[in-house]
């Protein structure tokens, strides 16, 4: 028999996204798995609609939002309890290929060094176009960024990325027991790349499986941050560093971010630039002060089902 899948999908409203996720889920090949719905507080009724429409999922509701992070530390849980050998956390503004998960967990079979395993993402209107395929990340420099220069067939062996997307990834069940789940602190953005560098810091391989496709709907959950993803670009790429980088490296980190934002701000004009220079500086100064998770009192209206953990372009 196959090993067991766990699909974990976090979702905060965006309840016809998430209907389309699981349509395209019922077409997927791969028979062992259990689909597990986190319902972070959604209110828009998510959970009753999806119950009314009879897809086979389990749903657990937090009444609070609980971020990209505790939302899917609570699906990595019940993935636990299950007792699946993989899980494969998506987000709802998603559709999956119908052989996706089978092309996933082959490879993983095949490596058993992968403790993390993506797809090759594409534009869900641009399906010809790839989103995401690989990455670059500078850690003292506080870039993750997606390496557009890579295009791969769907033939190409996997191959190895310093992170992967947070969008979607296969990770294996051992990998998590060893390192654990997310870090609340970051709540939503670098969450994804913190946990790749420290699976990778125990010796787990990342890797991007191009025979695995899906399509994104990149754009639309970000827009739900009003804008406030600089705010935890800046506040979590500095944590990232602090956590990784060493102290020459935090400090350099701390400048360049600083710089770059501030040199954003300039291209900005009237109350872009002073949203844009607020939320950096409020970033900077909740990171000094070691204040993470939700940004408070603006976090009742941010999205946290994780596309600002995989955004792409982290400035």
């Amino acid at each position: 028999m196959k090993p067991k899948i766990a699909v974990v999908i976090v979702v905060w409203n965006g309840v016809e996204d998430t209907l389309e996720c699981l349509e395209s889920l019922q077409l997927d090949l791969y028979l062992n798995k259990e689909v597990i719905i986190v319902d972070n507080g959604s209110t828009d009724g998510s959970s009753g609609i999806i119950k009314s429409r009879g897809f086979d999922v389990k749903i657990i509701r937090s009444e609070s939002n609980l971020g990209f992070t505790g939302g899917n530390n609570l699906g990595l849980s019940e993935a636990q309890k299950c007792g699946a050998r993989y899980a494969f956390l998506l987000n709802n503004d998603t559709t999956v290929e119908p052989e996706a998960l089978s092309a996933l967990v082959e490879a993983a079979e095949l490596q058993p060094a992968a403790g993390i395993l993506s797809p090759v993402i594409h534009y869900y209107d641009i399906p010809g176009e790839i989103w995401f395929a690989g990455a670059t990340l500078r850690i003292s420099a506080g870039e993750a960024l997606h390496d557009l220069s890579l295009q791969p067939g769907r033939l190409s062996k996997p191959y190895v990325s310093p992170w992967v997307s947070g969008c979607a990834m296969l990770v294996r069940m051992v990998a998590v027991e060893q390192v654990g789940g997310f870090d609340d602190r970051f709540y939503l953005n670098w969450e994804d790349v913190d946990w790749c560098v420290r699976m990778s810091e125990v010796g787990w391989e990342i890797k991007v499986v191009p025979s695995a496709r899906i399509c994104h709907k990149v754009g639309r959950s970000q827009a739900k941050l009003h804008g406030r993803s600089c705010y935890y670009n800046v506040r979590n790429s500095l944590l990232l560093s602090a956590k990784h980088a060493g102290l020459v490296g935090y400090l350099r980190t701390v400048v360049l971010v600083l710089w770059r934002h501030f040199r954003e701000a300039l291209r900005r004009s009237g109350e872009s630039r002073r949203e844009f220079l607020e939320g950096a500086m409020d970033g900077f100064f909740d990171h000094v002060a070691g204040r993470y998770g939700c940004h408070v009192p603006r976090c009742k209206s941010l999205n946290a089902h994780g596309e600002a953990s995989g955004s792409g372009v982290r400035v």
